[in-house]
């Protein structure tokens, strides 16, 4: 019965390693492609902004 009682707390405690590494790696994941985004975002208006800035100057 001891026996059964220290291997359920150790596939607990592996479960939960496991869990905690997957989620870590999730969320590393979303903020990565979260990161991709706003680059890809901000690099297009970085684009019209120095476009737009380029016309100012040929009108100059």
């Amino acid at each position: 019965m001891e026996n059964a009682r220290a291997l359920d707390e150790k596939l607990r405690r592996i479960i939960k390693e496991v869990s905690d590494d997957t989620g870590s790696e999730i969320k590393r994941d979303l903020l990565h492609e979260l990161v991709s985004a706003m680059d890809e975002s901000q690099s297009r208006e970085l684009r019209k902004f120095l476009h737009s800035f380029n016309q100012a100057l040929k009108k100059i």
